[in-house]
């Protein structure tokens, strides 16, 4: 027993580990995991790389600079070396993949050549390399034969869920104007790159003291519109347009006894617009954006009715606020 272990250690000692088949060189390209990459590339063209195992491997190097990402091959095969520009993609999980099919697809490019009804003439002969094997040459050609279509890098997000707070002044053109608090949950959709939709969900709390009292206002609303952006990778400038519905309170509250305060309970509606700065850094998103709006059929609340200027949500509103979110898919 110990003999046969003993030659076993020796034969898996004596056995060679099995040559790359794809090598990748990474420049400047921080996160990019090139053995991912490799590994990644090798399945996308095993139909390839399963034949070249005695012969040279296909060689990747990749170079990144500001926010392009440059791809040169060395093809074996064809004896020829491409290079590719593409935008370098976002530092998100999966951009292995992305660079990956890109190659791939480069590496199909030299490989259409092998369609060609006539024969290329022979390269010049190379004593460091040697000649490519024909298996690998006919496997490549059936790779071309299918990617005589470029193949579609995956989509970009296109869903957006933001949580935002800010402040508005609202009833800008009564007497009885006062600053409220806003809380919001927006989703947006871009089916496309500049335009899209929206949908809003919103509440705002605010009240207004009085000599004899204070009036507080409750607003929950609920709607959606248009939304845009005009943006680089990871900035630019957006707005959007919505009208939403929804139910108002206004409470009045005295101070002392047998001072009348009224209260009241109502459907409303508001039509808004909005502009400011977009931040994108991979799924994350951040909106600042000024306000400006009005609320139509707001109920009012009174202290003192008479003497006290009555408190209404409704009439113009300006504000600012800020969300904070992530794309979904």
């Amino acid at each position: 027993m110990a003999a046969s272990l003993g030659a076993s250690s020796a034969h898996a000692a004596a056995t060679p580990e099995p040559a790359a088949r794809v090598i990748v060189r990474n420049e400047g390209c921080e996160g990019l995991v090139q053995d991912e990459v490799g590994r990644l590339l090798d399945i996308e063209l095993a139909m390839v790389t399963s034949e070249i195992r005695s012969g040279p491997p296909l060689e990747v190097a990749l170079r990144c600079e500001a926010e392009q990402l440059t791809i040169a091959v060395v093809d074996p095969l064809t004896h020829k070396r491409l290079e590719r520009d593409i935008p370098a993609p976002e530092p998100e999980p999966g951009r292995e993949r992305v660079v990956a099919l890109a190659i791939s697809q480069l590496f199909a490019a030299s490989w259409l050549e092998l369609l060609s009804a006539t024969e290329p003439p022979p390269p010049p002969p190379d004593v460091t390399k040697p000649p490519p094997d024909r298996a690998a040459v006919d496997a490549a050609r059936r790779v071309a034969e299918r990617s005589t279509e470029v193949e579609r890098l995956p989509p970009r997000p296109s869903i957006e869920l933001l949580a935002g707070v800010g402040a508005r002044g609202r009833a800008l053109e009564g007497d009885g104007r006062f600053a409220a608090g806003r809380t919001e949950l927006l989703v947006r959709g871009w089916p496309d790159p500049g335009v899209g939709w929206a949908a809003l969900l919103g509440w705002d709390v605010g009240q207004s003291s009085r000599s004899q009292g204070l009036v507080r206002g409750h607003a929950l609303t609920l709607g959606g519109g248009m939304a845009w952006i005009t943006a680089r990778r990871r900035s630019g400038v957006g707005g959007h347009v919505l009208l939403a519905g929804g139910v108002a309170r206004i409470r009045g509250i005295s101070r002392e006894p047998g001072i009348p305060a009224t209260s009241s309970t109502g459907l409303t509606a508001e039509a808004s617009t909005g502009l400011g700065p977009r931040i994108r850094y991979g799924r994350l998103r951040i909106d600042l954006d000024a306000e400006i709006g009005a609320m139509l059929r707001a109920p009012v609340g009174t202290v003192n009715e008479g003497t006290e200027p009555p408190m209404s949500m409704g009439g113009l509103w300006a504000g600012l606020v800020l969300r904070l979110g992530g794309a979904l898919r």
